[in-house]
């Protein structure tokens, strides 16, 4: 992949405000990013065209996080994952980890926590982060999701 290029994010949350706020903030950030309603739709759209990273959320209905995980690991090994949820449990982040996410952040996390854990994974595919200040990209908004 291109270092150079401006990273594409695929964003999935079933909740539409909470997906449009993450969005914004990458986008705000320099990121170009698209959104799916959950996990069946996002395998749809990953089918098309092709993703730096995808953000999922863990519980979602029809195919939660873990298994929209799984179904990309499967058919993109490389693409980094990262899951946000409101429920961390302990088995379900040890299971996340086994499965090949990147990381898991708790919704809750502040903006520049999920951003930092953006830049990280692509880092380690050797994409580049776009240099759009995390503090600066989203000023008059709240510092956590």
């Amino acid at each position: 992949m291109n270092p150079e290029r401006t990273p594409t994010l695929l964003v999935v949350d079933d909740n539409r405000e909470y997906s449009r706020a993450l969005a914004k903030i990458f986008e705000r950030a320099g990121y170009r990013v698209c959104t799916a309603g959950d996990g069946q739709e996002a395998l749809r759209i990953l089918t098309d065209r092709p993703f730096d990273l995808v953000i999922t959320d863990l519980e979602m209905p029809r195919m939660n996080g873990l298994e929209l995980l799984r179904s990309i690991r499967a058919m993109s090994p490389h693409v980094p994952v990262l899951i946000l949820t409101a429920f961390g449990e302990w088995t379900t982040y040890i299971e996340a980890l086994d499965c090949g996410c990147e990381d898991y952040l708790s919704k809750s996390v502040h903006r520049d926590k999920i951003l930092m854990a953006a830049r990280k994974a692509l880092a380690r595919r050797g994409i580049r982060a776009p240099h759009a200040s995390a503090t600066n990209s989203a000023e008059g908004e709240g510092g956590t999701m």
